[in-house]
């Protein structure tokens, strides 16, 4: 079911997706800014299936950002129960499609309770598929993985961990990244 019609060994293992617009979208077909995010989660089912069926392995998506806490508190409020109820039916879905969920994010102390419980869930109950892996990316800031696996390092240096600064290299800080489990 291939629609690409790409050679497979042209195709990229990884895409990665900001899922940017969808306020936008929602603003100007509906009026409404939070029936654009419900689209958004319709277009990323529909994409991740493309993926599957293309043969990508894995499909990272920023769906919101640590800076995405400065709006509208009724809009955050709106999107982390579109959160909550994505996570159930999301949790299906992968499970039928083989699909391992993985939720990464840099600043989890902002996530509702309800959220997190939705995420856990679908994390879990997921680990064990192996035909496609989907990143989604919660409450998450590029520059803070950044920072947080030089810390990282910083702390391996001072606990004697790291011996020698020649060891910190390209590996020693993918070990760190949330995507970590992408580089095989």
């Amino acid at each position: 079911n291939r629609e690409s019609g790409i050679d497979q060994q042209y195709l990229p293992r990884h895409i990665a997706v900001i899922m940017d617009g969808n306020r936008r979208h929602g603003k100007m077909k509906y009026g409404n800014a939070t029936r654009g995010h419900w689209d958004g989660c319709e277009t990323l089912v529909a994409f991740t299936k493309w993926c599957i069926d293309e043969g990508i392995q894995i499909l990272t998506v920023y769906a919101f950002s640590t800076e995405n806490w400065d709006r509208n508190p009724t809009e955050v409020s709106a999107l982390m129960a579109i959160f909550c109820k994505y996570c159930d039916e999301l949790r299906v879905e992968a499970l039928k499609l083989g699909i391992r969920v993985c939720v990464l994010t840099t600043d989890d102390e902002k996530i509702p309770d309800n959220v997190k419980g939705g995420v856990d869930r679908v994390v879990l109950e997921t680990r064990h598929c192996d035909k496609f892996t989907l990143n989604i990316c919660l409450s998450y800031g590029g520059r803070s993985e950044i920072t947080n696996a030089c810390k990282g390092i910083a702390r391996d240096v001072q606990s004697g961990l790291i011996a020698d600064i020649n060891q910190v290299d390209e590996s020693e800080v993918q070990k760190r990244m949330l995507t970590r489990h992408c580089c095989f």
